[in-house]
């Protein structure tokens, strides 16, 4: 098949879990004999090199090894894609939208498929202009941002939205109902894009029915094997190393993490450390995990490292196999892939009860602690309505219960490796696309 996959973070553009999600997923199609085009955006560390092709929107075309990347020269000065206020953003990105448009207008034939990766625009507003074009349009909705909007609008800085922003990106949202197949990436990010549907008063039966959920994954090679993560999770370390790596935003409530590891290493007869680790969402912020880190000293040790780019497999990995206990205290999460990266490298798992960790650590099946849930796999936080004031007790309180049950959270980490092996890789990701663009 000819495939285009339509991303605006793809390699060096990439600042989270939906570029690798492409990167991989291309990997996994070519390795399988499919022609892969990648349409993304340039930014300054992309354009260093590029030769640009005239036109209403200059583009570049990079040949590789079976494969292609083109990217459009949309706005000079650009650091990563996301850059400036939201207005800006979003117009930049549907300018994108409509630049790719025009430039799959003059290749109909030339591509069977035509993915789309991100949220709102390129999913949505990018599908409703390609409709009827010839291709079979996928897409792929990694995050649907109304309903963080919901979660803690004061907090959450770059997501701070006027309601008219707010209702135009619940309608680009639910412009998703235009691909002929839509992918969330859970089960809840599934019932919620519906939700938004249903509160627009889109009819669903059709939709519904043209939804399938394919979660992110990992590669086999980074999955630990059941005997060396036995050999790391029967030690009994001292100090504990916990880490949350992440993107540093407040939206991920690391400052509530930095604050329950603390709490914990306060109450708890084990000495705790905690590394956390990611690309900072604003200096602002940066500033508030310091002073958290600082009021944390005379308890606990803790550092930060900050990357620029999303981290290589070495440093993750570097990273992950001296740590002990990883922590996610995020606000909203609809899937979770740091877990799974996590998990790959047999550590014990912490997370909030948001809808991604509950369905990735099996939250079918769990036990109510008042503070949190026991799962299969590991365990969840309860947020409250209140996280400001619960967060941090909670997470200190599944951080505790971890450290007195360490057989017991070393048999969730297993049973969850074995999860991972079933249903997290990359080469089962990359099947079930297939499967999703034979129809």
């Amino acid at each position: 098949m000819k495939i285009a996959l339509v991303s605006l973070q793809f390699e060096a553009t990439t600042t989270g879990g939906g570029g690798v999600h492409v990167e991989k997923l291309t990997e996994q199609l070519l390795h399988s004999g499919h022609e892969v085009t990648i349409l993304s955006i340039h930014t300054d560390p992309t354009l260093a090199g590029a030769t640009l092709v005239e036109g209403p929107v200059p583009f570049s075309r990079e040949a590789r090894d079976g494969w292609s990347v083109v990217r459009f020269f949309i706005e000079a000065g650009l650091s990563q894609p996301y850059d400036g206020a939201r207005r800006v953003e979003l117009a930049r990105i549907e300018r994108f939208c409509d630049t790719v448009t025009s430039w799959l207008d003059e290749r109909v034939g030339d591509f069977e498929i035509v993915h789309l990766h991100g949220h709102h625009l390129i999913p949505g507003y990018l599908a409703h202009r390609l409709r009827g074009k010839g291709f079979r349009v996928v897409s792929t909705i990694h995050f649907l941002e109304s309903t963080l909007l919901t979660v803690d609008p004061q907090a959450v800085e770059h997501f701070r939205v006027t309601a008219h922003t707010l209702t135009q990106i619940k309608l680009w949202e639910a412009m998703t109902r235009y691909a002929d197949t839509i992918v969330p990436v859970s089960p809840q990010g599934k019932e919620d894009l519906l939700c938004v549907m249903r509160e627009l008063g889109v009819e669903l039966e059709d939709t519904e029915a043209r939804t399938h959920v394919i979660s992110s994954g990992v590669d086999n090679e980074v999955v630990m094997s059941r005997s060396e993560a036995e050999e790391k999770l029967v030690l009994s370390p001292h100090p504990v190393e916990l880490v949350i790596f992440c993107r540093l935003d407040p939206s991920k409530g690391v400052h509530y993490g930095i604050r329950a590891a603390a709490e914990a290493a306060a109450s708890s007869d084990r000495k705790l450390t905690l590394s956390v680790a990611g690309i900072p969402a604003s200096e602002a912020y940066l500033r508030v995990l310091g002073e958290e880190i600082r009021r944390a000293r005379d308890i606990l040790s803790a550092e930060i490292k900050t990357f620029d780019r999303i981290f290589t497999p070495l440093e993750r990995n570097a990273l992950l196999d001296r740590c002990h206990i990883y922590v996610l205290p995020t606000l909203n999460e609809p899937f979770g892939m740091t877990l799974i990266e996590a998990g790959a490298r047999g550590n014990r798992l912490i997370a909030t009860d948001t809808a991604g960790p509950l369905y990735i650590l099996d939250g079918e099946q769990m036990e109510d602690r008042g503070w949190g849930y026991i799962t299969r796999c590991g365990v969840c936080a309860k947020r409250t309505e209140d996280p400001e004031v619960n967060l941090a007790p909670n997470l200190a309180k599944a951080i505790g219960w971890t450290l007195d049950h360490w057989h017991a959270s070393a048999d969730q980490a297993i049973r969850f490796l074995t999860k991972i092996g079933d249903g997290f890789t990359w080469g089962k990701v990359a099947e079930d696309y297939l499967e999703v663009y034979r129809g």
